[in-house]
């Protein structure tokens, strides 16, 4: 079997992280037991809450020492929740158990790889007469060209 590639490493490290989103204290959710990292499974038919995670782009390092062995790779995570009278209240306990889960987890991560940084959020907005709201959510990392 072949080793897995480096992005494949630092997704499987961030569905890792958002699974410790188990409803018991820090977090306010339990959201972390529907993280995958195929978007598609975000039906929203199906899943009353999920997360996917997935590689948004990669691209050359920023940091001089880094740009010949690592990329900069951003990470994207999708939220979707079902939609009700609380919809914008629980979307934001998300987005603070999703911060709470991945800040200080260096440890986490895999060798030779840098510590995800918080870059962006936005809203998701759901077709007319779909029932759910969302948000994107990016990190960045600087994740090496090739694991050993």
């Amino acid at each position: 079997m072949a080793d897995l590639s480096p992005r494949r490493k630092l997704l499987d490290a961030f569905v890792f992280n958002l699974q410790r989103i188990n409803g018991v204290e820090p977090y306010r959710t339990a959201v972390g037991a529907v993280a995958t990292l195929e978007p598609g499974q975000l039906d929203p038919e199906q899943v009353v809450d999920g997360l996917a995670v997935y590689i948004d782009k990669q691209e050359r390092a920023s940091d001089p020492a880094l740009q010949r062995t690592h990329r900069l790779t951003t990470v994207a995570i999708v939220v979707k929740r079902r939609g009700d009278e609380v919809a914008e209240e629980s979307l934001d306990a998300v987005l603070d158990d999703i911060e709470r889960a991945m800040d200080g987890r260096q440890p986490s991560w895999p060798s030779s790889f840098g510590q995800p940084a918080y870059q962006s959020m936005e809203p998701l907005r759901a077709p007319a007469g779909a029932d759910w709201i969302g948000a994107l959510i990016r990190y960045t990392s600087n994740i090496p060209k090739l694991t050993r």
